[in-house]
Order: structure tokens, then sequence, then C-alpha cells
């Protein structure tokens, strides 16, 4: 999978994305640079848990930045 930014999304990253469309939704509704952000910590997550835990934070951060 690759961003609007032309970089491959990390593989466990796009898997977690695949499994929550919500989230994938938020993803890919961010302009480049926030998608960037998010593909740059999801390179510092270091376990499975941690990945899925991460991704479900997307819709935590799209609910609480349009409050």
């Amino acid at each position: 999978m690759i961003s609007k930014t032309g970089n491959e999304l990390p593989i466990g990253f796009a898997m977690e994305l695949a499994s929550d469309l919500d989230a994938m939704d938020a993803f890919a509704e961010m302009n480049e640079n926030d998608q960037q952000v998010w593909i740059d910590g999801a390179r510092r997550m270091n376990t499975r848990d941690e990945m899925r835990n991460y991704v479900h934070s997307i819709m935590d951060h799209k609910n609480n930045n349009h409050k």
C-alpha cells in the first residue's frame, strides 16, 4: 500500500488499517504531512499489539480534533 506521499506503508500498519476500515478512511482523508507523521510513528511500533493500538488511536485523534 502506498500513501499520498508516495511512501510505502509499513506492512503491519497496512494490515491493521485494512482490519479497521474507520481508521483507514480517517488516514485516507489526511493530508500528506499528517499521513507521513502517522507512517513515521508506525515505524516505531515493535509489536502487533502496539501497532493495533496505534492504528485504533487514529480514530481517537480524529474524534478529538473534530470536537
